[in-house]
């Protein structure tokens, strides 16, 4: 019996796609799906008194796509980075973990955006 060869597939960029930065992630999670809100940050406003430390600066958090998934491609991607992190480490060394902030919750997040 000919086995039928698998689909072909084609890979093409939409006509709106676009590059981002991140910053950071955000989110959390339903029974049914996984959102991430993807930001960059920076200074809104550089003046004499923030250069000087006179006043604190302002920090413009700008949220610039949300993405949402399935449990199961969300853990799908899990895997995936998991993979490119350790490749990547192997190549050019341990990637130090970020410092713990007291915004980071210190128990699982409740809901949505926990």
């Amino acid at each position: 019996m000919d086995q039928i060869p698998g689909p072909k597939f084609v890979v093409k960029k939409h006509p709106d796609f676009k590059r981002f930065y991140s910053s950071g992630v955000f989110g959390g999670h339903t029974p049914y799906e996984f959102k991430m809100i993807v930001y960059q940050e920076g200074y809104e406003d550089v003046t004499e008194g923030t250069v000087t430390g006179k006043e604190p600066p302002v920090i413009l958090r700008e949220l610039q796509a949300e993405i949402t998934m399935s449990p199961e491609q969300a853990k799908a991607l899990l895997s995936w980075l998991d993979r490119h992190i350790k490749a990547y480490e192997k190549q050019f060394g341990k990637i130090p973990a970020p410092p713990v902030t007291e915004e980071e919750p210190k128990r699982p997040p409740e809901g949505m955006y926990g």
